[in-house]
């Protein structure tokens, strides 16, 4: 599995303090959260802050360069949480959809839509046996 598609669709969970993101079963809407990442630059901020109120007025003039310079590291982290969710999804190659575990086919590799499992099938057939609109 990619990461790359994974970034396509998610939930951005970040706050000023750091980076989180979720991810969702397209199927069953499932989530998956990814572990929470630190933001390097509130980090340093918070390491500095002792130093004095000259480096506090400092940090608090927000440039437009200063905001695009978070941008790399919010790209870098959205790969790494994608990298972890990754681990929980797969692709169907059948449909493209991106599902959890739980609706993953492993014997046929392809998601539950596509290809329900021999118990879901079961489980469908013994519903309509007993639906007597069906009958």
């Amino acid at each position: 599995m990619t990461p790359e598609a994974l970034m396509r669709d998610y939930e951005d969970l970040s706050t000023d303090a750091g980076f989180q993101f979720r991810f969702h079963c397209r199927r069953c809407d499932a989530a998956y959260v990814s572990r929470f990442q630190p933001c390097v630059q509130e980090v340093g901020e918070v390491l500095l802050a002792p130093v004095g109120e000259l480096l506090a007025e400092v940090q608090h003039e927000t440039s437009e360069e200063q905001i695009a310079e978070g941008a790399p590291e919010h790209e870098s982290a959205l790969r790494v949480a994608a990298t972890e969710a990754s681990e929980h999804f797969h692709e169907c190659p059948r449909c493209g959809e991106w599902v959890c575990d739980e609706c993953w086919n492993s014997a046929i590799l392809q998601c539950e839509k596509c290809a329900p499992s021999e118990a879901d099938e079961h489980e469908a057939a013994v519903g309509a046996a007993g639906d007597p609109a069906t009958g």
